[in-house]
């Protein structure tokens, strides 16, 4: 029978082996958070833009309520 000590030591080496493999999934999550968050900046301020466009457009129009 397995002691402690012997299941320390297993779940040791598979955390090394886990951490070695999900190092690159890591690296690549934290890629894809930094492009994600770059492409909702320029997309809200790019949809702020077209909103102060179109109220200055029905502003100068008379749509305004």
């Amino acid at each position: 029978m397995l002691t402690k000590t012997d299941l320390n030591q297993i779940g040791q080496v598979v955390d090394e082996k886990l951490d070695k493999k999900l190092k690159p999934i890591k690296k690549d999550l934290k890629y894809l958070k930094k492009t994600l968050d770059i492409v909702v900046e320029n997309y809200d301020e790019n949809d702020v833009r077209l909103e102060r466009k179109i109220k200055k457009i029905e502003t100068h129009i008379g749509l305004t309520s």
